[in-house]
C-alpha cells in the first residue's frame, strides 16, 4: 500500500517493480493481492487498454484508524489501554507530552 499511496496511480507491473528492488516477490502474487484490496474497496481499480490501474480509496490514516479499530474491538474486547500503554512505552518523552496534548484537544 505504501507504493500505492506514495504514486497515486499506479499498475501491478509498476509495483512488482518497485518490490523487486527491495527482494523478490511473484508478479502472480502482487496481482493477486492488488486484486483483493480492489475487492475489499482499499483500493481502486480502473482498465485503460488491456492493463489494470490502481489508486487508493483510502488514505493511509483511514486504514491505520480502520486496523486499530478492528484490534481493539476484536482482539482487545473493546479496551485500547493495552495499546496506548504499549505506545507510551515505545516513544519519548516529547511523544507523551503531544499525545497528551492531543487528548486535551479531542476533549474540548
Amino acid at each position: 500500500m505504501q507504493i500505492v499511496w506514495t504514486r497515486g496511480r499506479t499498475t501491478v507491473r509498476d509495483v512488482h517493480e518497485e518490490l523487486l528492488l527491495v527482494g523478490y516477490t511473484p508478479y502472480t502474487t502482487v496481482m493477486a493481492a492488488m486484486n483483493n484490496l480492489a475487492q475489499k474497496g482499499v483500493l481502486k481499480q480502473d482498465k485503460k487498454d488491456r492493463a489494470y490501474s490502481y489508486k487508493p480509496a483510502v488514505s493511509s490514516a483511514q486504514m491505520a484508524n480502520d486496523i486499530v479499530d478492528n484490534v481493539i474491538d476484536k482482539i482487545l474486547g473493546g479496551s485500547a489501554s493495552p495499546i496506548i500503554s504499549h505506545l507510551l512505552k515505545l516513544n519519548g518523552e516529547d511523544e507523551v507530552v503531544e499525545i497528551l496534548e492531543l487528548r486535551k484537544k479531542l476533549q474540548s
